[in-house]
């Protein structure tokens, strides 16, 4: 796994993607051009999740796709589906969520016939915008009983 301190540097960016890890337990993965996201980008993307199991900590993420941009490379899909069996067992028991913003329709079909043959051990909510999206986390922190403090509230109001 790669090595970066959340707790010194809660974000990272590039001119793929951005990772913001200041709202705990939402963490907001950018995805701005994911295609040509670097296997270290999807090592790091991972080490949040990770760290957050080794710590028995509450993880939801927001994973914003945008609109002509794609889906990540079959390489870094393969990153993410070896970590998924991996920490399977941990995942499925830690009650993680994972809420994917992705605008194309063909998009979510695929991921809803991948999951349809392989279930993905945390909860997945799939939506077609941020707005939708912003409602399945606050959702999603109301049955964590997560509260929904005010820098929270302007951080997913600034998404859209």
């Amino acid at each position: 796994m790669v090595d970066w301190d959340w707790g010194t540097r809660p974000t990272y960016g590039s001119e793929h993607i951005r990772i913001e890890t200041t709202q705990s337990p939402v963490v907001l993965y950018d995805m701005l051009l994911p295609r040509q996201l670097e296997d270290h980008e999807s090592q790091l993307m991972l080490s949040v999740a990770e760290e957050r199991l080794r710590k028995g900590q509450p993880f939801l993420g927001l994973i914003r796709q945008r609109h002509g941009t794609g889906v990540i490379s079959a390489r870094n899909r393969k990153i993410f589906a070896d970590w998924l069996d991996e920490h399977r067992e941990e995942l499925t028991e830690a009650g993680f969520t994972i809420v994917i913003v992705m605008p194309e329709a063909i998009y979510r079909a695929v991921l809803r016939v991948v999951y349809r043959f392989r279930t993905p051990p945390l909860r997945t909510i799939t939506t077609s915008d941020v707005p939708s999206a912003v409602d399945a986390v606050r959702a999603e922190l109301a049955a964590l009983g997560e509260p929904m403090r005010p820098e929270l509230e302007e951080f997913l109001a600034r998404l859209d």
